[in-house]
């Protein structure tokens, strides 16, 4: 961070590295999802983790969850409903409120793909020991706080 911005390489930059990352782990996601049969996007397995994890959760909670503004989490659930792996209906105490929920093709596809993203994360993270993970953890948390805390 001593480095002049004029003088520093991009390849070097923080936010280079991380964005790179990223495109790299959605574009190594796409791959094996379609190679699992399933043709998942990140976003949706995203999804299925947080209603594997708690069931019935509201539209906007799994937007803000997953970082997705309404339109394209309404077009995404729409898909997936679609797909048969979720149902949405309205929340009986709030009928303003839609209520997200797995199916049964829903867990299994998502338990299916658990499996392959376990040999997938084993793949990606090769080389990597517990030190580094928590090392990782806590500073990717602290930028997730930084940027969560500034306004966006």
């Amino acid at each position: 961070m001593d480095q002049h911005p004029t003088q520093l390489r991009i390849e070097d930059a923080y936010a280079y590295l991380i964005q790179r990352t990223a495109r790299l782990l959605r574009r190594s996601f796409l791959r094996m999802s379609k190679s699992a049969g399933h043709d998942m996007t990140p976003e949706q397995w995203f999804v299925l983790n947080k209603l594997r994890q708690r069931d019935g959760q509201s539209q906007g909670e799994l937007g803000d969850a997953i970082l997705e503004d309404r339109p394209n989490m309404t077009r995404m659930l729409k898909s997936m409903e679609h797909s048969g792996l979720i149902t949405r209906r309205a929340d009986p105490a709030d009928g303003r409120r839609v209520l997200v929920r797995l199916t049964r093709a829903g867990r299994t596809a998502h338990d299916a793909m658990a499996k392959v993203a376990f040999v997938e994360r084993t793949r990606v993270y090769a080389g990597l020991d517990a030190v580094d993970f928590v090392a990782l953890k806590k500073i990717l948390d602290t930028i997730n706080t930084n940027l969560s805390t500034d306004g966006a």
